[in-house]
């Protein structure tokens, strides 16, 4: 008598296999795939078709989350078992066995991508088509784990496509150091220096936006051999300097990217869409943010920002701040104004009953190169407690549509 419990899952036996996923475009959503398995199908796709093959669930690790589905691509190998021992058509994926693609993707044969325009007229139409992403793999003759994960591997295009869009030669706010002298300027506002730009302690009147193989300070620490490849450390580190196996990566279809680097003395964060768009926290604690496109910031409530150090703002075309309630401004220091045309300030446009108070306690002093007009629509008191000396080099004319008063102990007239 046979054992009815033979028939359980993990009573009848472990029939496990390794086989090519050939299609994960399942019409359910739940991340399930097609899978040719050696020693099970025939790479014959005139009598085994990828449209008939059984979909098999995969595995996910603990740290999924709820309704994470997994990301196996077309041509990948993969391990897993029978959960029907008698029938084989219910295969479970446990995981996926990294490679080294010696060969293209072959559309006409199984055990391959099948997704082209040159697949057999027995494969459904699905996959007689130009993928948008693939035919995978993508690169033969190295290895298919990401280039970014090691230095060892052939550079991954991305990091010269980066380090060639960065921007350069940004001038921070200067100002003559004689008002009109085009030949000498100075920077008035800042006390910062760009080490990376400049490998120097000298303040910068210009920066640019880090790039990967500029020096970092924590890389100049760098020293002896890593102890699991047991290649050298040779400071200086730039500030992408990965060693394997520590860069954790994540490249999508379209080539958005993650990177959590782990590698000593150069532990980066970067993120990156496809557009150009990036974040990258470097291993000196250094943020660089670079926006491709539009950028758009929306703080529904308070916002607070304390900035320890210095801030350039260079701004190439216009800009225009509304703000609706108060603008408080305070200055500890000197404050310097440099507008090279016109300026225009309106105080009470709602027609109310507005004033412009102007308070200095020290000295001031105006000089104007061209006319002066001045129009007062009301009265105009001026009250001085010391001298006034006026000096005209040509002529004045006073003309008073009203009367003149002149109170004075002594009024000389020469």
């Amino acid at each position: 008598m046979s054992n009815p419990l033979s028939y359980f899952a993990g009573r009848d036996g472990f029939n496990w296999f390794i086989g090519v996923c050939e299609d994960r475009d399942d019409p359910k959503s739940m991340g399930r795939i097609r899978v040719r398995i050696f020693g099970a199908h025939t790479d014959d796709l005139v009598k085994l078709p990828t449209y008939d093959l059984p979909w098999s669930q995969v595995i996910l690790p603990p740290t999924a989350k709820p309704g994470e589905i997994p990301n196996i691509t077309p041509g990948q190998w993969v391990f897993g078992f029978f959960r029907d021992v008698d029938m084989l058509q219910e295969p479970i994926i446990l995981g996926i066995l990294p490679g080294y693609p010696v060969n293209e993707p072959k559309p006409t044969s199984g055990f391959s991508d099948p997704n082209s325009a040159d697949a057999p007229e027995s494969q459904n139409e699905k996959y007689r088509k130009a993928p948008d992403f693939g035919p995978y793999p993508n690169r033969t003759k190295e290895p298919d784990s990401n280039r970014l994960t090691s230095g060892l591997l052939e550079a991954h295009p991305e990091i010269e496509e980066r380090d060639s869009s960065a921007t350069k030669d940004v001038p921070t706010a200067n100002e003559s150091k004689i008002l009109g002298d085009s030949d000498f300027t100075v920077d008035v506002a800042s006390s910062w220096t760009d080490k990376l730009a400049t490998n120097t302690d000298l303040t910068a009147t210009t920066w640019k936006e880090p790039i990967t193989t500029d020096d970092s300070i924590r890389g100049k620490d760098a020293t002896g051999k890593n102890p699991e490849t047991q290649e050298d450390r040779e400071a200086p580190y730039k500030r992408r300097n990965t060693e394997y196996p520590y860069n954790h990566v994540l490249e999508t279809e379209s080539g958005h990217i993650k990177e959590y680097d782990d590698t000593p003395y150069a532990e980066r964060i970067y993120e990156k869409h496809r557009s150009g768009t990036y974040y990258e926290i470097d291993a000196d604690g250094n943020k660089v943010t670079r926006v491709v496109g539009q950028n758009y910031e929306i703080v529904a409530g308070s916002s607070f920002v304390n900035i320890k150090g210095d801030v350039n703002l260079t701004i190439d075309s216009n800009c225009k701040t509304y703000i609706k309630g108060d603008w408080d401004i305070q200055v500890d220091g000197n404050k310097t104004e440099v507008v090279k045309k016109n300026v225009t300030e309106t105080y009470g446009t709602d027609n109310g009953e507005h004033s412009h108070t102007i308070s200095v306690t020290g000295k001031r002093a105006e000089t104007v190169s061209n006319s002066v007009s001045e129009t007062y629509k009301s009265t105009k008191t001026e009250n001085v407690t010391g001298n006034v000396s006026e000096t005209y080099s040509a002529n004045q004319t006073t003309q008073i549509t009203g009367n003149l008063d002149v109170d004075a102990a002594r009024i000389d007239l020469n």
